[in-house]
């Protein structure tokens, strides 16, 4: 059985130690330390222009420094704790977001373009690149959290201000964004809510 409090105390260190979170007005908010078919052990911090999600994500291969592995994710400061999705002005939506999308927003980027490459970012690339000859490989949520910390040199606060429910125009702007790119990409039947309904 997973040691979930350990995982969570971990994380926390990792996250204390490479991500430049006073700086940014993040506080840590909440410690989730279940692990069951609807929850998952995950730290999450709070600054006044959105919040930050650490949560495990899996179970690592083998030869790594922990035996999970991680992802990050950022919601507004309305999304809850436990749930990825929840009802906006009459509609479900995603609340917590991976941020390949809002990357290729902030650069400006086409729906085309977006289209495209949904999933990856060229700032990841170079993450990758410059971590290569390290032994970063072998040590998956240290990796993870300081790609994060690689997102926040380049992108803060833009990435930040993007979250911020005091700036619902650029949201509505990131929204439209998004509904272009689906229409190009399409929308799988099977995903609920669709992926360009995001709060």
């Amino acid at each position: 059985m997973a040691d979930t409090q350990k995982i969570c105390a971990d994380i926390a260190y990792l996250a204390q130690t490479y991500l430049d979170l006073k700086h940014w007005g993040f506080h840590e908010s909440a410690r989730l330390t279940e692990l069951s078919n609807t929850q998952t052990p995950a730290v999450i911090y709070d600054s006044p222009w959105c919040r930050m999600r650490i949560e495990f994500s899996e179970w690592a291969p083998p030869h790594q420094s922990t035996d999970y592995a991680i992802r990050a994710y950022y919601g507004r400061l309305h999304s809850p704790n436990h749930i990825n999705t929840l009802m906006w002005n009459g509609e479900e939506c995603w609340c917590w977001h991976l941020v390949s999308k809002e990357l290729h927003f902030l650069d400006g980027q086409t729906p085309e373009y977006a289209a495209k490459n949904l999933r990856s970012h060229a700032l990841f690339k170079k993450y990758r690149e410059a971590v290569s000859s390290k032994d970063l490989p072998y040590k998956l949520v240290e990796w993870e959290i300081r790609k994060h910390a690689y997102v926040w040199e380049q992108y803060a606060p833009q990435l930040f201000e993007l979250f911020d429910l005091r700036r619902p125009d650029l949201w509505e702007q990131y929204r439209q964004f998004l509904k272009d790119v689906y229409d190009i990409k399409g929308r799988h039947p099977a995903i609920k809510p669709p992926p360009d309904k995001v709060c």
